[in-house]
This record gives C-alpha cells, structure tokens and sequence, in this order.
C-alpha cells in the first residue's frame, strides 16, 4: 500500500494527495471511488457506508440520455453493465380524469437502484476501493485523510455538523409526498390524475424492471390533511417501516390504474422535499457531491443523475491537479453553472405538482400542453417535433374555448393564439390584442380609430375617460387606489367600459409572500368591481440575450436583446435538462427569465382570483402574425402563454412596419 508520504518522495516531494475518503456508499460514492482508483491505482480509498450492502431505500432511478453517454464515455465496462441491467422507456403517458393523453420522444434507462448500487459496489472494489458497510462515520473522525468526499446525501450530517463551512441553505417544498412501488404493469412514463371528495392526488409511474414501476404520489397539504394521511405514524410499533395505512389507502385511490395490484413500501413515509444549495462545495480537504452539495426537485429527474456526473466531473479534476483544493475549485466550476440552471427549472415544476389540482378543470390536452411547457425548457418548435397532434388537440381546444368554431378545411396548426376571441363580460373581444391609450393622448377618439384599424380587439384607456360609439372595444385602466370609487366604479356598475387595474408584479416568485400579497391585493380589486388586471414588470433594462432566432425587445422595457442558445428538457417530462434543437436555455435570468416570472405570477392571479390577466409583450412582435409560431422567437412564447391559460390578453405598441393585421377569429 502506498501512502501519501511515499507518494511525496517519489515524486520528488511535490504535494499530491493519496489517501481518500468517501462518505455515504450511494451512486455517486461508489462511482467516485471506482473513477478514482482507475485514474490513480496507487491511491487509497475507503468509502463508508452505514447502511448493508443490500440495504437499499427507494425503488428504481432514472438516467437520461446524455447521462448514459457520459458514463459510457468515463467507464464503458461499467455503463455496459448498467445498460444490461436497465430498461428503456420512449413515451409518456397524462391520464387526466376525462382522457388519457400519449406523449413519444422522451427516451430514458431505468433501473432499479438496488441493482444498480450492486453494480456499482461490485465496480469500485474490482478497482481496488474499500468499501466499509454498516460503518456510520462520526462527523469529522475521516478528517485526516487527503482528500474526504461528503456524499452522504440530502441530510448529510457531515456537512450539517458545520454548515458555516460551507453556507448551507435548506427549504422545503409545501406537498407531502411518498416514495413507493407496484407490481402493476405500466410501459410509459405515466401521470395519473385522480379526484377525491378531500382534493387531488397525482402518481409518478414509470417502470424499472421487467414487472417492476416506481410511483412517486403527491398531493397537496390541505388534501393529505382532509384525507386524514397527516396522521403521525406509530414508529413503536412500525420502526423504520413504511406507513401501511396510507399505502392501503393510496391503492384503494389509484386501484383504477393499478389494475388489480397493490402499491408496495420500502420504508415509505410522506415527507416534503428538501431544497439544499450550499454557497461553497469545498472547505480545505473536504469537497460535497451530489445530494449533499445540491438537491433538484424529484420531478425533473434530477438526483442521482446529477450526483453521477458530479463523480464524474471530480474524479477527472483530481486526476489532472495534483493539489486537492484546485481540483475542488476546478469541479465547482464546471458542475455549478450545470446544476443552478436545473434548479432553476426544478422550481417552476416543483410548484407545478403543488398546485395541480387548481388546472384539472382544463380541457385535458391544454392541461397535457400546461404540463409539458412548466418549466419553459420545450420551445413551440420542439413541442412540435415531439408531438404535433398534442400541440393541435390543445389549440383546438383552446379556440373552441373562446368561442371559435373550427374552419371547415382548415389545415393543423390554428392561427396565432391571439386570434382566438373571448368574452369579457357582456364584451366578445374578437381577438386578444389590447392596446392602451396614454392620459397625455390628446385625442383618445382618433387613437381608438386606428388601432380599430389595426384590427386591435380592446383598446384600455388609462383614468376614466370615455370614447364617442367606438368601433372596437373600449375599457378603462386605472391605478389600483382608484378602483371602487368615483366615476371608474360608476362606469363599471352601469356597463360602458370593462375596467381594469394596473398592478406592479413583484420581483420575488410567484409563490413567495411577495406573490401571496399580489394575489390578494387582485383578489380585493376583483371584489371592488375590476374586471381584470394588467400586469407589469420591472422596468430596469437587460443586457441579457433572449433565446430565439430573431431580435426582440423585452416585454414591459423595450430594451432589444440578441440571440441565444438552446437546452434539452431531457428524457421525459420529469426529467432534467440537456441540450438539443427545439429547446431553450435561461431559464430564469434576463428577459426570457422576467417574461417567465411574470407569467408565473400572472396564473397564479388568473387561477386563484378569477380575473382575466393582460400582460405586456415587446414592442413589434405581431408583425411575423399570424402564421408565424414555429421557433422559439417572441410570437411562439406568447402563443403558448395563451393556449396553456397563463394569460388571456397581450399589450403591445402599435405596430411600426405594415404586415397584414390579426383577423378576427369566429
């Protein structure tokens, strides 16, 4: 055995590392020290595990595409071994309560994490690694080794015994959920839907094994409670059991889907999921990986392929730095950007499943299209690709909505969602065009004409000014101080203008107190008389470029942006991001990232409040209308806003360029 002392002398005294320690036996310790030992045979290294080698929590992982040509590219004997082990799934599969909904094109490998750690344990002591099972290792007593990996998981108590070191944050999300597995047949990824007299359930299902699926079920807090599952489970009596009354109960509610079989435990118990971000994944000898350093909601199918890639990508930082603490840095560097950016999809869709149930009233294929684009990673175009005749049934659906027949004839593919009408009160808007005439307008008479002329279907005028038999529909956008009072009320109670309220979105999510109190100050204008709100962003400009393969100006600032690149969602819809056509990457900064905060704020006042919600849109982006969907370019982006109920009506500038105006749908 050589250590590190004689490691020195033989490389004439420069300081390198021989002796490593890792911390938790998962994927990513097992993998680490497996990649290790191949790049450096002369090292030691010991990786402890408190559980038994065939002590395995959970039932099946998933690993996308991209993650299985890593691994084939970093250890093809052992992605060999995976690949014999797995089983692949292509297609998706909503089951709404009123239909069922087939989605192709997700291809993913599934195996079952016993399995896998089998292989994985078998893989790093070929290779030369220690393995110690049943071995709980106190926080700090490895401390002497070179280099000491804590990969001991979400609740890593090596890392929380001093989470200064490397400024830890932990959070959780609001719905209770439950790791469980079923013998029931399923071959797709499969969602399932189902409504109670307490509230709504959902399943996560997808095979892993010949006979063999994961379901993952989640509801909402208030529905776990009313259904009487909040109830403590009895450890006395179950120690490190799973929770069979509510195992019981959850077959009995998805024994439509489960055909016969029973859902099954494996130490099964609701809990919420932990949101962990660490400021630093290194501290002197000691670096985290995976779950320990980083935790992306479950729903983006994100764990263990994220903690593999992390051993990948720390195995070859070690193997080209001979000083641990470059190679920490050099690991960060390359993972950080990759992970923030999957937790800044897993958000978006985290909040998604904890409000599911408030969009079940949906026509099932807007709900199916609602789905697939929360977390803004598929363009139109890739939608298209994927699964054109989806994309057609939720357009369909959401033309028939607002009142348009289908034209006889008409090819697949509807015109722009704006052109679709809607009843505003006792006003059919013929289209979802608004556009808002300034107080300083000294003649609002001539500016309703001609953006009447424009083919414009609501003009708001802002205070409370009236127009003369407009030829177009006219309304009233007032500061939210003034609605309830004065002439605005009175006009609002006697007919003549719908009205609507201009409110400010916070720069906090939708789902921070920031947007509780938005919703609520909506939900008080609602009852005061509006009608509806117009939500505006901030104004400060970007220099961030925005996705798409034209220029376009940011909605709400004016500020024109570049082109950017694009971004995979992955194997599936739960699945995480990587790159390919059809798919956009910034999910969360500049004006693709405001326009998506703002959508999200605005479903959630449209949800919850019931007020038809206009948002601003750049300045010009009707002018490719309106044929023009495909891409990722801003008409694509509002088009889909529309049709999966994020918004109902868009603002915009006059145009500036002749092009033939919207027509009016119907």
């Amino acid at each position: 055995m050589i250590w590190l002392e004689e490691i020195e002398q033989v490389n004439g005294g420069a300081a390198v590392w021989g002796k490593v320690a890792v911390v938790g036996g998962g994927p990513a310790g097992l993998f680490l020290a497996r990649l290790i030992r191949r790049a450096r045979p002369a090292a030691r290294v010991d990786v402890y595990e408190r559980n038994a080698p065939h002590e395995a929590n959970g039932f099946g992982v998933v690993f996308s595409a991209r993650t299985m040509s890593r691994l084939r590219r970093s250890d093809p004997e052992t992605h060999a071994r995976i690949v014999r082990a797995s089983v692949t799934v292509s297609d998706m599969e909503l089951r709404h309560p009123r239909a069922t909904l087939r989605y192709g094109g997700f291809d993913f490998s599934s195996i079952s994490r016993q399995t896998l750690l089998t292989i994985l344990q078998e893989q790093a002591a070929s290779a030369g690694a220690v393995l110690h099972f049943g071995h709980h290792a106190a926080p700090g007593s490895l401390d002497d080794a070179d280099v000491v990996v804590y990969a001991d998981g979400a609740n890593s108590a090596q890392r929380d015994a001093r989470p200064e070191r490397f400024g830890t944050t932990v959070r959780h999300g609001a719905s209770p959920y439950m790791w469980l597995g079923t013998d029931a047949p399923f071959d797709a990824a499969t969602f399932a839907f189902v409504a109670t007299g307490h509230g709504h359930f959902a399943a996560h299902a997808y095979p892993y094994a010949e006979g063999l699926t994961t379901v993952v079920v989640e509801t909402d807090p208030a529905t776990w409670q009313a259904s009487g599952m909040d109830r403590p489970l009895d450890h006395a009596r179950n120690p490190g059991g799973s929770d069979e009354a509510a195992l019981a109960q959850l077959s009995e509610l998805f024994a439509d889907h489960l055909g016969g079989h029973k859902l099954l435990g494996n130490r099964s118990r609701w809990a919420t999921f932990r949101i962990v971000r660490n400021a630093r994944w290194s501290d002197g000898n000691a670096v985290l990986l995976g779950d320990a350093a980083h935790t992306a909601h479950f729903t983006v199918g994100s764990g263990t392929k994220l903690a593999m890639e992390d051993a990948i990508a720390l195995a070859a930082a070690l193997d080209r730095d001979a000083d641990p603490r470059a190679a920490f840095a050099a690991y960060e560097r390359e993972r950080r950007a990759l992970v923030t950016r999957t937790q800044e999809w897993a958000e978006p869709s985290m909040r998604w499943w904890e409000t599911f149930g408030r969009r079940l009233h949906m026509a099932p294929a807007q709900f199916g299209l609602h789905f697939m684009t929360r977390t803004s990673a598929l363009t139109y175009e890739g939608l298209r690709r994927r699964f054109a005749d989806r994309v057609d049934e939720a357009e369909e659906a959401y033309r028939t909505a607002g009142g348009a027949a289908a034209r006889p004839g008409a090819a697949p593919g509807p015109a722009h969602g704006v052109a679709a009408p809607l009843l505003l009160g006792s006003v059919r808007l013929p289209n979802r065009l608004v556009e808002v005439v300034p107080e300083e307008c000294d003649d609002p008479a001539a500016a309703v004409r001609a953006a009447g002329a424009r083919g414009t279907g609501l003009v708001l005028l802002r205070g409370t000014r009236t127009v003369p038999r407009p030829d177009v529909a006219v309304g009233s956008v007032v500061r939210p101080e003034r609605v309830g009072g004065g002439s605005a009320a009175g006009e609002t109670a006697a007919g003549t203008a719908p009205l609507f309220a201009e409110v400010a979105c916070p720069a906090a999510d939708a789902w921070s107190p920031a947007g509780d109190e938005l919703t609520a100050t909506v939900r008080a204008l609602v009852a005061r008389g509006c009608e509806g709100v117009l939500l505006t962003t901030d104004p400060t400009p970007s220099t961030d470029p925005a996705p798409g393969p034209r220029t376009d100006a940011d909605p709400g600032t004016g500020t024109r942006t570049g082109a950017g690149p694009g971004t995979d969602p992955g194997p599936r819809p739960d699945a995480a991001p990587g790159p390919a056509a059809g798919t956009r990457t910034d999910p969360g900064t500049g004006p693709v990232g405001r326009w998506h905060a703002l959508l999200g704020h605005a479903e959630r006042v449209r949800t919850e409040t019931g007020a038809v919600v206009a948002v601003p849109v750049p300045d010009g982006w009707a002018l490719d209308l309106p044929g023009s969907t495909g891409g990722d370019a801003w008409p694509a982006r509002i088009h889909l806003a529309l049709v999966t109920g994020r918004i109902d009506l868009v603002v915009s500038a006059a145009p500036t360029v002749t092009r033939p105006a919207v027509p009016a749908a119907g």
